[in-house]
This record gives C-alpha cells, sequence and structure tokens, in this order.
C-alpha cells in the first residue's frame, strides 16, 4: 500500500504497460491510456464490467480515478468518467432484466420493462450522461413479426408453438443485434427492443428475417416473417405511445 501511494501521483513511462501499479480490473483501461489505443471502447468495457461483477459505482468510479493517476498522474475527465459510468448504468440494468424480467419460457421481457428501458435512456440524456443526447437521431425501435399459427393446428400444441417460435426469435435476434440486450413481447406475434442506430441496421435486421423464415419453415404452421425499425420520436411520453401503438 505505501508504494501504490508513492507511484500513484507519477506517470508511467510511454510504452510500458503498468500492471503493477493499477488496480486489477482496470488494467485494459490502463493499456488504452497508455498506448492511445480506442478509449471510448476501453472505458465502456471498464464500467461494465464492475457492474457485471457486482461492484458499486463508487467502487467503479474510485478504480478509474485510480487507474487514470497511476498512468496520468491527474484525476479522469468529465468525458471519461461519464463514459465509464453511463456503461456502469446500462450494464447494471441489463443484468438486472436478465434476472427478474425474463420470460423463463421464452426469454423475453414484457412490454413494461422495455417502457422502463426506453423511459431510463430519455432521463440519462436529459441528465447530460449521454454524448449526444438527441435520441430521436441515436436509437430506433427495432420490431420483429412472427407470422400467425394456422387455424386447424391443435390448441395446446398451438400455444407451445407460438412460444417456441418467440424463444428462437429471441435467440436470433440476439445473437445478430447483439446491442438489443433487451427483447420484449409487444404483443404475441411481435417483439421489439431498443437499438443503437447504425448504417448496417437494415442489413441486419434482412439477415434476422432470412433465418428466422428458414427456421418457420420447419413449424407446423410456417409463415413468412417481418422486421423493421421506427425512430424513438422527441420525447419520453411520445416514445411511450409509440411502445403502446407497435403493441397493438
Amino acid at each position: 500500500m505505501a508504494r501504490w501511494r508513492r507511484l500513484r501521483g507519477r506517470a508511467a513511462q510511454p510504452g510500458v504497460r503498468p500492471t503493477a501499479v493499477v488496480p486489477r480490473g482496470g488494467r485494459d483501461l490502463a493499456d488504452a491510456l497508455v498506448h492511445d489505443l480506442d478509449l471510448e471502447d476501453a472505458a465502456r468495457a471498464f464500467g461494465s464490467s464492475y457492474a457485471l461483477n457486482g461492484e458499486g459505482l463508487d467502487v467503479c468510479l474510485g478504480d478509474l480515478d485510480d487507474t487514470v493517476a497511476a498512468v496520468r498522474g491527474e484525476a479522469p475527465g468529465a468525458r471519461l468518467t461519464r463514459l465509464v459510468a453511463l456503461a456502469w448504468g446500462d450494464a447494471t440494468q441489463e443484468r438486472y432484466n436478465g434476472l427478474s424480467c425474463a420470460d423463463p419460457l421464452t426469454g423475453l421481457a414484457s412490454i413494461q420493462h422495455v417502457q422502463s428501458q426506453v423511459a431510463a435512456l430519455y432521463r440519462i440524456a436529459g441528465d447530460g450522461w449521454l454524448a449526444d443526447d438527441d435520441i430521436a437521431s441515436t436509437h430506433a425501435m427495432m420490431v420483429v413479426e412472427l407470422p400467425v399459427v394456422r387455424d386447424d393446428v391443435q390448441a395446446g400444441f398451438a400455444r407451445l408453438e407460438a412460444s417456441l417460435r418467440r424463444a428462437s426469435a429471441a435467440d436470433l435476434i440476439t445473437g445478430v443485434v447483439p446491442e438489443c440486450a433487451m427483447v420484449a413481447e409487444l404483443n404475441p406475434r411481435r417483439l421489439g427492443g431498443v437499438v443503437r442506430r447504425a448504417p448496417d441496421l437494415d442489413r441486419r435486421l434482412t439477415g434476422v428475417v432470412t433465418d428466422l423464415d428458414c427456421r418457420m419453415a420447419l413449424s407446423p404452421s410456417q409463415g413468412r416473417c417481418r422486421a423493421w425499425w421506427e425512430r424513438l420520436p422527441g420525447s419520453a411520453v411520445a416514445a411511450r405511445a409509440l411502445i403502446d401503438e407497435l403493441a397493438r
């Protein structure tokens, strides 16, 4: 501990990995600081790792202070702190939702939980925790619609087939669009989730539909799927109304 106090005020030599003077959870971030790597990705990974390990925000930010002090001999800047805190918050919410919100059969969250996720997104944007607070230009609501189960399928099996379809779709969505951390059941045939808008989003949604159609071809009812995304509106109230409309 005495050695740490002597070293924390001194910046590391360029090109030297400072593993001996940073917290264990800060080693990758320290590498990014020393070698001028992508700091945004390293900061998000740092915050997420603390949340997924069950560490509180105070511990996370304390280790961030220690890591930056060990490498640069100074306190972390506001932008770096914001990136880490936001990543910690997002990962904590995803972990909580994964533990408490999913349907045990399909793994899908409820519409109430996706509404809470969207409301939280607008709230942190309003509080200044996002680099770009224009949610309408950065995020979207992704929707995947499954085909109907045929009327001639026996009632008990029809319910099972519908559940298996939703579970298969949820698994495929999280695999192809991993940033959609929480997939919710908007109605028995529609699944939805919040995603960050990206140039390849349409292409990936097309891939989801193609793979889902192949899976649907193996089910008794068969049918074809469709997918699209909706631009999130300018306010949390309007976003809630959009989700309600998609759930009809």
